[in-house]
């Protein structure tokens, strides 16, 4: 009766194409792992030390010209072997995992591929050889040995290939040493970690690598076992443990790796460094190392692709596969490192709390568990808790715009109306606490750095770099050469101006060092006072002007205006004329007085005559200075001096010690700093030094 013939060519056509080194040296890797097989059919419980496989390689570079021999002493292809060999989809290694077509896949990567098999038959060598072509007609053609290989001596099975055949496996199968033996490596890691293989020799035109040792001697300590665990949809599983050099995840994306294995063989190989956490799982000794896991199991084997080149299930279910898999390791293999982990991770979590209080909403078991496992720093600990922190926001809101309408619409009000208002009042409590802590954290460490900025400044006592740190201090108060109502100044925001007066918190109608005649908008001259601020409604807040939708009204003069000029902490010579404290302040009022400034947006503000001219100088009252200013009165705590304005001009100048400037400011805060739990670290030596 006829029967359906295989047509070769459309099948091999059919193949899955390669489109990466893996995929592009995975033909190889079938006749390598069918010596695998054949070895451990001769050597049984003895391969590891009788088998052998050797791979040579020539002109790896040249894909036109490159030639691969493997080359195994296993069994050989005796009369059982060689039927299977000619059966498309043979199961004669079905037991063992194999597809039986992993010679398609030679087909379709190498133009000429020959075999040479000695087996044993009736008490000697009987010898086999045929070239392995892609036709419909003729697959296997007897090959005489007169054509130039050498002949086998030993029992064994040697196979050459020559050349890539097609464009796909031109483009992916390697083409450096480097790269093969990575791709190699990785593939057969599960062999030789366990090192029950052959012993394998991969030689790359001229150079050799000896295989497990290349692998197994990156291991370091014994293998661990989980032993057997259940799984609702995985059923049972196994994962083999090693602690490995770096070395061995060469080549891998990541450090510590899982690779899940069909029949023995990786098939798929997954990065584990977040799900571990640890970024070394030999925290705290000489070496680092990184954790290999094989895992195998049923479900496994009998879900992988003809070619084992990938599993047949979704890559969702390889997630799933992975996480499970990570915390077995987690809590059967390494719990030591991870109860450090976790104590460190606790620990740093808290510090970011301490840092960053808005995001300290929750307890820190519940937000640990909101975050990534690996998070350890403070972006990591932010982005995972960002969307957490917004939903809790806008809950809030929602139960309280509710309580908003019941009140607003006259509706008849619940049983439980007082319990939801009560809630509502909580909620925003706990809002405004954390907000709070977080603005006092900030303003605390603002202080702290404020302190040991002066003591720098005053201990270089006029080194070479006084002037960068002067200015350094100058910029942190208010950076210069900037106008704060340029809307395009991004860093005329960053200012903190609350040192000097709490009222100039969110000003932005400031000048900090611009010449005079670039803020006026007529007249002015070089000068250029440290800092000066016109503007009412955000600067002293001294008049109620009108206010429309969008402008504040500026028509009316300025009656107040502020100005600040700093010197250098521990400056002791003031002896030039221009250095004449009182001079220098009335120099900028004359061109203040009367004048129009120009905001940024063109617009005028218009300096009244009998504008009131707030100065201040912060400064340190030592040498020349307390002379110049020893007929001066002294301010309420002592320590500062101030004269009133006179004549033509309104106001007063007072002179503030640095030190004075940054305890007022301390002491303003004070109350929040309670509040939030915090305190004033110690000042320095220099710091509270009377200089």
């Amino acid at each position: 009766m006829p029967s359906l013939s295989p047509n070769i060519e459309n099948r091999v056509s059919k193949l899955p194409k390669p489109s990466n080194h893996a995929q592009g040296m995975q033909p190889l890797f079938e006749a390598i792992s069918n010596g695998f097989f054949a070895i451990e059919d001769l050597f049984k419980l003895e391969v590891p030390k009788k088998g052998h496989l050797k791979v040579t390689v020539d002109n790896l570079k040249d894909p036109e010209k490159l030639k691969i021999e493997v080359s195994d002493n296993g069994f050989g292809l005796d009369v059982e072997r060689f039927k299977a060999f000619c059966v498309v989809d043979t199961d004669f290694k079905k037991a063992k995992g194999g597809k039986g077509v992993g010679r398609l896949f030679w087909l379709d990567a190498f133009k000429s591929i020959k075999v040479e098999s000695l087996f044993p038959s009736k008490g000697k060598l009987q010898r086999r050889s045929f070239r392995f072509e892609l036709n419909n007609s003729e697959q296997i053609i007897s090959e005489d040995l007169e054509l130039g290989w050498v002949a086998r001596k030993d029992q064994g099975t040697t196979i050459i290939f020559e050349g890539l055949r097609i464009p796909e496996y031109l483009n992916h199968f390697p083409k450096r040493s480097d790269t093969f033996l990575r791709y190699f490596s990785a593939h057969f890691i599960a062999d030789f970690l366990v090192a029950g293989g052959p012993q394998v020799t991969v030689d790359i035109d001229g150079n050799e690598t000896l295989f497990p040792n290349a692998v197994s001697s990156l291991v370091v300590g014994e293998r661990k076992f989980t032993g057997g665990f259940d799984h609702e949809v995985f059923g049972k599983l196994y994962i083999t443990g090693f602690a490995c050099q770096p070395e061995a995840s060469t080549g891998l994306e990541g450090g510590h790796q899982l690779h899940f294995l069909a029949d023995g063989r990786t098939v798929e190989t997954r990065k584990v460094d977040n799900l571990i956490g640890l970024k070394y799982i030999s925290e705290g000794q000489e070496k680092e190392l990184y954790f290999h896991g094989c895992v195998s199991g049923e479900f496994l084997d009998k879900r992988v692709n003809e070619g084992r080149t990938a599993f047949t299930f979704p890559e969702r279910t390889l997630k799933a596969l992975c996480r499970h898999c990570v915390d077995q390791v987690k809590e059967l293999l390494l719990p030591d490192q991870i109860e450090k982990y976790q104590e460190t991770r606790k620990e740093k979590y808290e510090e970011f709390v301490r840092r960053h209080p808005i995001y300290g909403f929750d307890d820190s078991a519940t937000q640990l568990g909101r975050v990534p496992f690996h998070a350890l720093e403070a972006e990591d600990f932010a982005a995972g808790l960002v969307k957490h922190q917004i939903r809790r926001d806008e809950a809030r809101q929602d139960a309280v715009q509710k309580v908003i309408d019941t009140l607003e619409t006259g509706a008849d009000i619940p049983s439980d109306f007082t319990q939801s208002v009560v809630l509502a009042a909580q909620e925003i409590h706990s809002s405004e606490q954390l907000a709070l802590a977080q603005h006092v954290v900030r303003r605390k460490l603002v202080l702290e750095l404020m302190e040991k900025l002066l003591a720098r400044v005053r201990s270089k006592n006029n080194a070479d770099d006084d002037f960068h740190l002067e200015k350094t201090l100058h910029s942190f108060i208010c950076p210069m050469n900037v106008r704060g109502d340029d809307n395009l100044e991004f860093k005329s925001r960053a200012h903190d101006l609350w040192i000097v007066d709490e009222r100039l918190a969110f000003t932005r109608a400031f000048s900090s060092d611009k010449r005079l005649d670039k803020v006026l908008k007529e007249g002015g001259s070089a000068q250029r006072p440290d800092l000066f601020v016109w503007d009412l409604a955000y600067g002293l807040g001294t008049t109620e002007p009108e206010i429309d939708a969008d402008h504040i009204d500026l028509s009316t003069p300025l009656k107040k205006v502020l100005v600040v000029e700093f010197k250098k902490p521990g400056r002791q010579n003031y002896s030039k004329a221009e250095d004449q404290i009182e001079q220098q302040i009335t120099k900028y009022l004359a061109q203040l007085k009367g004048g129009e400034i120009e905001t940024f947006d063109k617009q005028r503000v218009r300096v009244a005559n009998d504008c009131v001219f707030y100065c201040y100088v912060i400064a340190d009252i030592v040498g020349d200075l307390e002379l110049q200013l020893s007929g001066w009165e002294t301010t309420a705590n002592g320590e500062g001096r101030i004269r009133q304005l006179k004549n033509q001009y309104r106001g007063s100048i007072e002179v503030i010690q640095w030190q004075d400037l940054i305890n007022d400011a301390w002491q303003r805060n004070s109350a929040t700093l309670h509040a939030a739990g915090l305190s004033r670290s110690k000042p320095t030596a220099l710091a509270k030094k009377e200089v």
